[in-house]
C-alpha cells in the first residue's frame, strides 16, 4: 500500500474514532442538560444538517487551501471542539459545538475521499476495499475506546482523548500531497447534480452504504428488543460483528473488483443485500435473524469496495472531481434527514414495512447494474448467433 494512501486510511480511521467516541457517554452527558430521551435525537440532526452546511462551501475552501490544507485546519478545529466540549454551561453552546463538529467532519470527509481517488489508481479495488474497511475500524476503536477512557477518568476525559486524537490526525496530515481540482466558480448544488447526474448511478453504492447504516441505527434496536426480545448489550453485537467482518474482509474482497468487473458484482451484491434486508422482517428468532444479519453483512463486504472503485474510475479525471464528491455528499446528507423522519414512521406502522423499505433501496440502486448484465447477455447471445 502506498504511504500517502496509508495515512488517508490511518486519517479515516481517525475521523470516525472521534466521532464514535462520544457514543457511549452520549446520552447520559445531555441528560445533564436536561435533554428528555425523545430530545437525544436532535445533536445527531444538528450534525448531519452541519455536514449539509459544509457542502456547500466545501469546494471553494479546498480551492484555496488544497487538500492538504483544508485537511490540517479542519482537523485543527476538530481538536479545539472536543476539547471545548467539557465547557459548555447550556444546551444551546453544546449544539452550537455539534454542529461546527458536523461543518468540519464534513469538509474532512470530502478532502479524504477526493484523495483516496486520487491515490488508487493502481490496484484500485484493493485499496478501496481497505479504504472502505477503514470507516468500520473506526466506528469498532471509537465506542470501546470512549467506554474505556470513561470507566478510567470519567466524561470530560473522553472528549479530551478525542482532541488529542484530532491533533495527532492533523500531524499525520502534514504529509500528504497538496492537490486541488475544483473549478474556479462551481454551480450551485441542484445545477450541478444536473450536470453530474450520469455518475449519480456509479455513486448509488456510497449512498446505498450510508442510508443502511443509518436506518440500522434507527431499525436494528427497536426489533432487537421489541421483537426478539435482546438486550441493549446483545444489540451492539450486531453492530460491532458487522464493523469487524467488514474491517477484516474487505481489504481482501475488494481484490475481486480489480478482476472481475465491478458492475457485475453490484447487480448481483445490491439485490442480495436488498431480498436480505426485506428478509429480516420475518425473523422470529434471535438466530434466524443473527444468520440472515451475517449474510448480509459478509455480501456488504462484496459490494462496497466495487462500488467505491467504480466512483472513482468514473470521476479520476474529472476536471471537477472534488466539487463532485461535495455534491454528491450533500446528496447522501439530504437522504439521510429524509430517513430521519420516514423511518421512525414506518416503523410506528411494522417493523416488516421499514426493512422492506431499506430493502427496496438496494433494488433500486441495483436497477443500472441489471440493466447493464442484461444488455451484455444480449450482446453476447447476438454474438453466439452471428
Amino acid at each position: 500500500m502506498p504511504l500517502k494512501f496509508f495515512i488517508v486510511v490511518c486519517l479515516v480511521v481517525a475521523v470516525n474514532t472521534g466521532m464514535g467516541l462520544i457514543v457511549p457517554i452520549l446520552p447520559t452527558f445531555l441528560k445533564e442538560f436536561g435533554f428528555s430521551t425523545a430530545g437525544l435525537s436532535l445533536p445527531f440532526l444538528l450534525l448531519i444538517v452541519g455536514r449539509i452546511v459544509s457542502k456547500s462551501f466545501a469546494a471553494q475552501i479546498i480551492q484555496r487551501l488544497t487538500n492538504r490544507g483544508t485537511l490540517i485546519g479542519c482537523l485543527l478545529l476538530y481538536a479545539l471542539v472536543f476539547c471545548a466540549y467539557p465547557s459548555a454551561s447550556s444546551p444551546a453552546t453544546f449544539m452550537l459545538l455539534r454542529f461546527f463538529e458536523g461543518i468540519v467532519e464534513g469538509i474532512s470527509i470530502i478532502c479524504l475521499t477526493d484523495l483516496a481517488i486520487a491515490l488508487s489508481s493502481v490496484n484500485r479495488g484493493r485499496l478501496m476495499g481497505i479504504f472502505g474497511a477503514s470507516f468500520g475500524a473506526g466506528f469498532v476503536l471509537g465506542p470501546t475506546l470512549g467506554a474505556i477512557v470513561y470507566s478510567l477518568y470519567g466524561s470530560d476525559a473522553v472528549f479530551y482523548a478525542g482532541g488529542i486524537i484530532g491533533l495527532l490526525a492533523m500531524l499525520g496530515a502534514l504529509w500528504l500531497p497538496l492537490m486541488k481540482t475544483v473549478p474556479s466558480r462551481p454551480p450551485g448544488v441542484l445545477s450541478a447534480l444536473r450536470e453530474y447526474r450520469g455518475l449519480l448511478p456509479s455513486y448509488g453504492p456510497s449512498i446505498v452504504r450510508r442510508a443502511t447504516f443509518f436506518s440500522f441505527m434507527i431499525v436494528l434496536p427497536l426489533y432487537s428488543s421489541e421483537v426478539l426480545a435482546l438486550s441493549p448489550a446483545k444489540v451492539a453485537i450486531f453492530f460491532t460483528g458487522s464493523a469487524i467482518l467488514s474491517f477484516l474482509l474487505m481489504p481482501f474482497t475488494g481484490r475481486l473488483a480489480d478482476r472481475v468487473s465491478v458492475k457485475k458484482i453490484l447487480a448481483y451484491s445490491l439485490v442480495a443485500m436488498g431480498l436480505l434486508i426485506a428478509a429480516f422482517g420475518a425473523a422470529r428468532t434471535p438466530l434466524s435473524f443473527s444468520v440472515l444479519f451475517a449474510l448480509e453483512s459478509l455480501v456488504f463486504t462484496f459490494m462496497l469496495p466495487a462500488g467505491m472503485k467504480l466512483f472513482a474510475d468514473d470521476v479520476e479525471q474529472h476536471p471537477q472531481r472534488t466539487h463532485v464528491v461535495a455534491v454528491f455528499g450533500t446528496v447522501t446528507e439530504f437522504a439521510t434527514l429524509f430517513l430521519a423522519v420516514l423511518i421512525p414512521a414506518l416503523v410506528a406502522l411494522s417493523h416488516s414495512l421499514a426493512w422492506g423499505f431499506i430493502g427496496l433501496i438496494c433494488l433500486v440502486a441495483a436497477i443500472p447494474f441489471i440493466f447493464n448484465r442484461l444488455r451484455y447477455a444480449e450482446g453476447t447471445f447476438a454474438a453466439e448467433v452471428d
